[in-house]
């Protein structure tokens, strides 16, 4: 799951492992084999973030825009263990498992889900599943589609102004849909939606010309705190209390908790999937 927080934390990795090394060799289906030897021999330059976009900058002046949607993944591996055929990937779910093959592939070299491989001396980064990667002499975040992004949630200064503008020009649309909406904010994907309404005691259901501007503040001001509480705390979202272990179910406060006790008021936790484009939870009584 790709979530704005999730990107970032992602992006840090990569750039605590490959920032200003020299590229040694890349490998990329579609590449352009002019922009490939402008990249062999550069280093990494820098990585930025922006909503649920990655982008990465090479000291030659050639972009890439990495988008994951809800199954690209980057992994990190020693070039020695990745030269030796030891670099083992990550396993695939069981049901998306191909049933001639049943075992998860042990060489990353060999795996299907590769789409991109980048070699330095040291180390290798592999993207699995991109969707999204697109190669550029023009800085991705000054043109579309990013150009037309909303405030970034977990930019230094999040634009209140310009998120309220946005939220107003969807009156008829519901609050759990328009958090959705890369639009009017980035970053926000259906986990923080969710997280994000139950924190600030919103429905859901509700339209947009339906919230109160006390309860517009609140969700204005919440949404960049819940991000950057979730990016500085691996994606959680709920702080655990004195002696509580961490699992899954401790993790949220709402998402994806269907049937179980809502951590406030006791409520049973619901969850609803066809009002709304995407799974949302909430809390019946404190979401009123």
């Amino acid at each position: 799951m790709s979530e704005g927080p999730e990107v970032k934390i992602v992006a840090d990795k990569i750039s605590s492992s490959m920032l200003g090394k020299k590229i040694e060799d890349i490998i990329f289906k579609n590449l352009n084999i002019d922009i490939k030897n402008k990249i062999i021999g550069s280093t990494l330059k820098e990585i930025k973030t922006f909503g649920k976009n990655i982008v990465i900058k090479f000291s030659s002046g050639i972009y890439l825009r990495n988008h994951m949607m809800m199954w690209g993944k980057w992994r990190l591996y020693d070039r020695h263990k990745y030269d030796k055929g030891l670099a083992i990937p990550p396993n695939r779910a069981k049901w998306k498992r191909n049933p001639l093959l049943l075992k998860n592939v042990k060489d990353v070299r060999e795996d299907s889900r590769v789409r991109l491989t980048i070699i330095t001396k040291e180390t290798v980064l592999i993207e699995f599943n991109g969707p999204i990667l697109q190669f550029s002499i023009d800085n991705p975040l000054e043109k579309e589609p990013i150009k037309s992004l909303g405030p970034d949630c977990l930019s230094e200064i999040f634009n209140i102004d310009e998120a309220k503008m946005r939220l107003h020009t969807k009156q008829q649309l519901l609050i759990s849909e328009a958090l959705l909406d890369q639009k009017i904010i980035s970053g926000i994907g259906n986990k923080y939606k969710s997280e994000i309404l139950f924190i600030c005691k919103i429905s859901p259901f509700k339209q947009i010309s339906q919230l109160e501007p006390t309860e517009e503040n609140i969700l204005l001001e919440g949404i960049p705190k819940l991000l950057r509480y979730g990016y500085k705390n691996s994606g959680r979202t709920r702080h655990l209390l004195e002696n509580e272990k961490s699992s899954w179910n401790t993790r949220h406060w709402v998402f994806r908790r269907t049937g179980k006790e809502c951590w406030i008021c006791k409520s049973v936790i619901k969850s609803e999937k066809t009002l709304t484009n995407r799974a949302t939870f909430w809390c019946p009584n404190c979401q009123q």
